[in-house]
């Protein structure tokens, strides 16, 4: 009866002690392999991705400009032009799609949940005897992350908005039925600025019929001064500016010598625009005097192996780099921290009885309980 009792206890104790799930590489899964098992991958590289808005600025020469002295003007438009000035800049991020680092998580039994992303990363690891204790693929958090999917950035052109026309362009006048469509040369344009002012003055006056009204007099004497700046712009030319959004990416490699910051040309740009990235190197220091974790739970442990072949009880993660990037113009700097993989590095950490939550973008972990 003792025996029995004695390897009971034993079987208990091997069952308690056994792994729950192991992590591969991909290429190291034992070939007799017949558990359940789930691949998934890190990043090996974050995409940088810079939302730039413009204010574009559309210039049209008139085309009775060379005779802008016979209304006395100045400031006129004498060539078509486009300009851009740069007014917001957002420094976001994304993963790159390839290369990735692969793994496979072999499960040991059916009270492990694993959730991926759809792009391949881990999202949580639960325990199902924890799960009513930590409920992590069911918190606010989680269906947060569900919610905000990853969209990839595409190079874009959004549609222009328009912000302020000065002078009002003859075009849409037209479009309006508030120019006269009729071939004038600009010695007549100016005889008919002068008799649009006169009716003008004559509307103030009250000698219209159904001008005693105020609002219908402010209605007929704004229409006429339309029609006047309709006739201004064919010689002062017409100048609209509108919002111009488009995106662009960059894939930084970590520069050669650390303390120095790499500076990149983010290409096909309207003006020219340098990313700069700096870094403090905090990676470098985890691999020379390794990782100090705040843990509650002695069985995590970190693997400061890349790779081990013959599997570890737990799960391989990222270590992004923070990594500030900025971009200068003439008038701001637009700067901001980012994490990327790139500049980090991947580790393995030993740990089985914990509930994890990973951040998808990169496969860094976020929480361990």
């Amino acid at each position: 009866m003792k025996k029995i009792i004695i390897i009971a206890l034993l079987s208990i104790a091997v069952s308690s002690c056994s792994s729950l799930y192991k992590s591969y590489p991909i290429e190291s899964i034992p070939s007799n392999n017949t558990k359940t098992t789930v691949f998934y991958s890190i990043p090996q590289f974050t995409e940088v991705v810079f939302e730039v808005t413009y204010n574009k600025t559309i210039r049209h020469k008139g085309i009775y400009a060379n005779k802008s002295n016979l209304l006395g003007l100045k400031n006129v438009i004498t060539s078509d032009e486009i300009k851009y000035t740069v007014k917001d800049i957002k420094i976001l991020t994304q993963p790159k799609q390839t290369p990735i680092q692969q793994f496979a998580l072999v499960l040991d039994g059916d009270n492990i949940i694993v959730e991926k992303s759809k792009e391949g990363t881990l999202e949580s690891i639960t325990i199902k005897d924890k799960a009513n204790k930590h409920t992590y693929s069911k918190d606010d958090n989680l269906i947060k992350r569900k919610n905000e999917e990853i969209k990839p950035y595409h190079h874009q052109n959004l549609s222009p908005q328009s912000l302020q026309t000065q002078p009002i362009s003859e075009f849409r006048l037209l479009q309006r039925g508030m120019l006269e469509k009729v071939n004038l040369t600009a010695e007549e344009i100016v005889i008919r600025i002068e008799q649009i002012r006169e009716k003008q003055i004559e509307i103030l006056s009250g000698g219209l019929d159904g001008t005693y009204i105020n609002t219908t007099v402010d209605f007929m004497y704004k229409q006429l001064e339309e029609m006047i700046d309709g006739y201004i712009s064919l010689f002062t030319g017409t100048e609209t500016v509108v919002e111009e959004t488009q995106t662009y990416t960059l894939a930084p490699q970590k520069p050669i010598i650390s303390e120095e910051d790499l500076i990149l040309q983010i290409t096909n740009t309207p003006v020219p625009l340098l990313a700069r990235f700096h870094t403090n190197n905090q990676t470098e220091t985890l691999k020379t005097r390794g990782i100090t974790y705040d843990k509650t739970d002695s069985s995590i442990t970190i693997n400061m192996k890349e790779k081990e072949v013959s599997g570890i009880k737990g799960v391989y993660y990222a270590i992004p780099e923070m990594v500030q990037v900025s971009v200068e113009t003439p008038i701001k700097t637009y700067s901001t921290v980012v994490e990327i993989n790139q500049y980090g590095m991947i580790r393995a950490m030993n740990t089985q009885k914990q509930n994890i939550i990973f951040d998808t973008k990169t496969g860094a972990i976020k929480t361990i309980k």
